[in-house]
């Protein structure tokens, strides 16, 4: 093999190599309960409010009806323990690409029945017309954080840069 062959050879693989890591690293979801765990902690212990886990206390079905006909690789749900609290995130990292539209059209439909009435109290309801609705590849994000809203959403947004 001449040595105009080798590079060549050699830069392909490169190429390749460098191509198969990026495709790796795209078809990965971050640890949505990690981001959670340390979003959490950012508030700490007297700003973070007292919350529920849906998927512990069998309640999504409840607030997010149909959810549960989904599968998922990941899914952190937690609320809000009062309804006058703004507080609300729902994680979920789809099984399958198919399904991500439909998980985004259930999550919307609990921000539009808070924002028609179901959060009850006029600040709640403003605090929901600010929900975040996030889809990247098969994570669907639901992130509804009152005052702490802006720094959820942008320490969500990056995980996935």
């Amino acid at each position: 093999m001449d040595m105009k062959k080798l590079l060549a050879f050699a830069l392909a693989l490169t190429l390749l190599l460098a191509l198969a890591a990026c495709g790796k690293k795209n078809a990965e979801a971050p640890d949505l309960a990690a981001y959670y765990a340390d979003f959490e902690a950012s508030l700490g212990e007297d700003n973070t409010p007292m919350v529920m886990d849906a998927n512990e206390e069998g309640l999504v079905d409840q607030f997010y009806p149909g959810l549960s006909d989904y599968s998922f690789k990941q899914s952190v749900i937690k609320l809000a323990a009062m309804n006058s609290v703004v507080y609300e995130f729902a994680l979920l990292e789809c099984e399958k690409e198919e399904d991500v539209e439909a998980v985004r059209g259930i999550l919307q439909t609990r921000i539009d029945n808070q924002v028609s009435g179901g959060a009850f109290y006029p600040e709640t309801i403003e605090g929901w017309q600010k929900a975040e609705l996030i889809v990247n590849g098969n994570v669907v994000a639901l992130i509804v954080a009152g005052g702490s809203q802006a720094d959820a959403v942008t320490a969500f947004n990056a995980l996935f840069k």
